[in-house]
């Protein structure tokens, strides 16, 4: 069975998992995120699209990182097991957390627009609520244009319904 990757279209749950990755992004201790801890995080199903999220935000994630910080984030878990992301340790054998590791590339990484820097601090407080009021204009932006769709579509309907009566009453008159 093929594993497809599943976009978050429904507004309350895109905009939940919005939220919840704006949050660890902006005030965890380490400000280097990867896809697959959000995932395990969040307990999000794997065909969940996290990478696409992140895209389609620029303004709140930044994607990637410099090759040199990767290199220098991977040796520093790979010497301090206790340091490790809880998705890698929940891996079991070191073999395994290692494996996982290495295996990091720069396009498996995001991070807060607000916390790009090298050992960036936690985002003051301004600037988290600054993103929780962005995302939340985004959802309600998004609900009025689907509720504005969902108008226009009862309003095509009544009009579709109105015709097939116009069309009808002109058959039966002229049938008579």
């Amino acid at each position: 069975m093929l594993n497809k990757k599943v976009l978050i279209t429904d507004a309350p749950d895109r905009f939940a998992v919005l939220t919840a990755m704006w949050i660890l992004a902006s005030n965890d201790e380490n400000p280097i995120m990867t896809y697959k801890s959000i995932q395990y995080r969040l307990d999000l199903p794997e065909n969940i699209d996290i990478r696409e999220l992140v895209y389609s935000r620029g303004e709140l994630f930044r994607r990637g990182l410099q090759q040199d910080r990767l290199d220098e984030w991977k040796l520093k878990l790979t010497q301090k097991p206790k340091n490790r992301p809880s998705w890698i340790r929940a891996l079991g054998s070191d073999d395994k957390q290692l494996k996982a590791i290495q295996g990091l590339s720069v396009d498996d990484i995001f991070r807060s627009q607000f916390r790009a820097l090298e050992g960036a601090p936690k985002s003051p407080i301004e600037i988290i609520d600054w993103g929780l009021q962005h995302i939340d204009r985004l959802r309600k932006a998004s609900m009025e244009t689907k509720e504005q769709y969902a108008k226009s579509k009862e309003v095509k309907f009544v009009l579709l319904i109105s015709a097939i009566n116009a069309i009808i009453s002109l058959l039966a008159f002229f049938i008579r």
